[in-house]
């Protein structure tokens, strides 16, 4: 029987970490985040952008698929990011065939640093300084050999059993021949291997996995070390062939970088690469540790807004109760404003005449119960505070005997009046309350709609790491987003019949129009590429409409200038005449696009994965019909992050229904990268 794979085993741990090194060596940390207990590093490598995935407690590989990027960093990102961003890797390595793993990094100032990742004991992630002193932990914690303590030496942990990559014959059999255990558990323990590889070398040495260790022959030892060497012989020359096993349910159970005998009858998914199959497979777990706690969360927030809900309602009809009660109160005192007045004038008449307190609280209600006229509202006198209990139409009403009738019913008044504020506001907390519980049960409907698996995002075209368009006419337009790309842009890209754009002022774009049929360029595609240059030049932050722009052909820019003179990064030379298109406009269309693309899920057979374009309002225009156009503006434009999350709100609130929920695998990161330097605004 096969037990699912939840975490990996040290056979693993070396494949991955084989080649993640030769993928990762001298890639650069762009960012780091972290999603429930996975920890993304996204990396600028030899191949491209990569993000590098590790769950602290299970796995560590570079994935493909597209995970959701909160919002908000915690302190303990905060803190790493500061300490890790555009670090250089420069080595990646297993420490002594352990569930460790040591990344390098560069340190200009003294020697490397080291990432630690621990994927036992629950996890842990460390940053060491070049002494090898804890800089910052995910969990700090004393252990019985060790603790992980800031600016502590950073102690790895006793290694159990003896070295699987080392260890000989002699020493192999000596192991166990005097064990009473069963030989499987004895190999997994005294060699420290999972229990599948254990019972792999039992099923190839064709011994009894629960034999005792004591009972098996000099012959059988032979066959088990044989088995063990070809063990470990697959692991350090063999070419990984990794697989995912699926049982005969179609569950897909364990993820392995190689083949073993002992599933050899297991249906299998094959992959180029272990950190394919490890992706593949682990993806489809970390969507539900994603999506549960969010469900919970909502819920969570949901039951607290009713409960707040039915405190407010309740507290709204008491206090319209101490309002008709006050108001009441008041009206009957004035209808019989003598009678109470009387009582009052009588209770200090005798306190002058020298009666006591008592004396004047025993003869009222000698009065009472005589049935005198005045008397049928007394109740008592309240010595400590100087006042007297009255029943006023059946509420007791406490009357000071230092104020006047009209006071003290202009005093109750006034607790009407207040009850009558305090009910304003609480019928608008209530709707407050309300729309909160509103907001968040579309929240929740919206988790119920959402996409219930990872997806893995399509690949950029070679284009798509520059600024571009498609015009009107079909061509290809691709420019610079800084110095550097421009100078990519110059070096790579630029074919003798492509047209060249620019501006006569610095912060513009290098731009060209693709022409590799060398047809003749229409206007229009002229026209838009001047726009886009505009669009994308120092004019929208000054918040100019307009900007002239030129053309030449690809053979007048260079980079020779005249002797004595240099050339800044980006810079280049203009020879001959330039073309000038006068009054390119500074206006974009960003809009959106949603490529089908093949879903590797069993639960959709479509995915609509969105994409962003952004350009000239008539080219954009004819690849789609969602769009927005943007300007600058300085006085009431907002900046890209806050433009970028109302440009998403505004596409989740505009698509078709069906649509919705692709929309939410629209980064913001992803539209900011589109818009342009400066303030911005919605046209119209």
């Amino acid at each position: 029987m096969i037990i699912p794979t939840k975490e990996f085993s040290n056979f693993d741990v070396f494949a991955i970490v084989k080649e993640l090194d030769a993928i990762l060596v001298n890639s650069i940390i762009s960012n780091i985040y972290e999603i429930e207990d996975l920890l993304i590093l996204k990396l600028k490598t030899d191949f491209g952008k990569k993000n590098l995935i590790i769950k602290k407690d299970a796995r560590i590989n570079l994935t493909e698929y597209d995970y959701p990027i909160p919002d908000f960093p915690s302190q303990y990102i905060r803190s790493f990011r500061k300490l890790l961003k555009n670090r250089k890797i420069l080595r990646i390595s297993q420490y002594k065939f352990d569930r460790i793993i040591i990344i390098e990094l560069s340190n200009l100032e003294t020697g490397p640093w080291k990432f630690i990742i621990e994927l036992f004991n629950k996890g842990n992630f460390l940053l060491l300084d070049e002494n090898n002193l804890i800089i910052i932990a995910k969990k700090y914690k004393k252990f019985k050999d060790r603790n992980i303590l800031a600016k502590r030496e950073y102690i790895y942990p006793k290694s159990y059993g003896r070295d699987f990559l080392t260890i000989k014959k002699e020493e192999f059999i000596e192991l166990f021949k005097n064990s009473n255990n069963e030989i499987v558990r004895d190999i997994s323990r005294k060699i420290h291997l999972s229990g599948l590889y254990s019972e792999e070398i039992c099923f190839q040495s064709n011994i009894n996995k629960k034999t005792p260790s004591s009972e098996i022959k000099n012959d059988e030892y032979d066959k088990l070390f044989e088995a063990f060497r070809k063990l470990r012989n697959q692991l350090l020359f063999d070419q990984i062939n990794a697989h995912i096993i699926i049982d005969k349910h179609g569950q897909e159970i364990s993820v392995l970088p190689f083949e073993i005998k002992i599933l050899k009858d297991h249906e299998k998914k094959h992959f180029n690469s272990f950190n394919e199959a490890v992706d593949d497979f682990f993806s489809k777990i970390d969507i539900k540790d994603i999506k549960t706690p969010k469900d919970k969360k909502i819920d969570g927030l949901i039951k607290s807004q009713e409960k707040i809900l039915k405190n407010q309602t309740n507290y709204l009809k008491e206090l319209k109760e101490k309002k008709k009660i006050y108001y009441e109160i008041g009206d009957f005192i004035y209808a019989n404003f003598n009678k109470f007045e009387k009582i009052i004038s009588v209770i200090n008449n005798a306190k002058k005449k020298g009666f006591s307190w008592e004396e004047i609280n025993n003869k009222f209600r000698n009065a009472k119960e005589e049935n005198l006229e005045g008397t049928e509202y007394f109740e008592k006198i309240i010595l400590s505070t100087n006042h007297v209990l009255l029943n006023v139409n059946g509420n007791e009403v406490y009357f000071d005997l230092k104020e006047t009738i009209g006071e003290n019913a202009n005093l109750i008044y006034s607790k009407g009046k207040k009850a009558e504020k305090k009910i304003t506001g609480t019928i608008l907390a209530i709707e407050k309350t309300k729309k909160n519980i509103e907001k968040f049960k579309l929240e929740k409907e919206s988790l119920e709609t959402e996409i219930n698996f990872l997806i893995k995002k399509p690949k950029k075209k070679w284009y798509e790491k520059f600024r571009w368009f498609i015009s009107s006419d079909g061509y290809l337009i691709i420019g610079g987003k800084d110095a550097i790309s421009n100078e990519i842009l110059f070096k790579k890209y630029i074919d003798r019949s492509d047209l060249v754009f620019h501006t006569n002022f610095p912060g513009s774009p290098l731009t060209i129009i693709k022409n590799q049929e060398n047809k003749k360029i229409p206007q229009t595609t002229i026209k838009e590429t001047a726009d886009f240059v505009a669009s994308y030049s120092r004019a929208w932050k000054e918040n100019w409409g307009i900007v002239d722009v030129f053309n030449v052909k690809s053979n007048q820019i260079s980079k020779n200038p005249p002797s004595g003179e240099y050339l800044q990064k980006g810079s280049f030379i203009i020879s001959g005449k330039k073309n000038i298109i006068k009054n390119g406009k500074t206006e974009l269309a960003i809009g959106l696009k949603f490529n089908e693309i093949e879903s590797s899920s069993n639960t959709e057979d479509k995915i609509f994965y969105p994409k962003i374009v952004c350009g000239p309002v008539q080219a954009i225009k004819k690849q789609t019909n969602t769009f927005i156009t943007l300007i600058p503006s300085k006085s009431s434009g907002l900046t890209k992050g806050k433009l970028a999350k109302k440009i998403k709100s505004h596409y989740l609130k505009n698509v078709n229904e069906d649509l919705k929920k692709w929309v939410n695998l629209l980064s913001i990161d992803e539209i900011i990268l589109y818009l342009p330097s400066g303030s911005s605004k919605f046209k119209d």
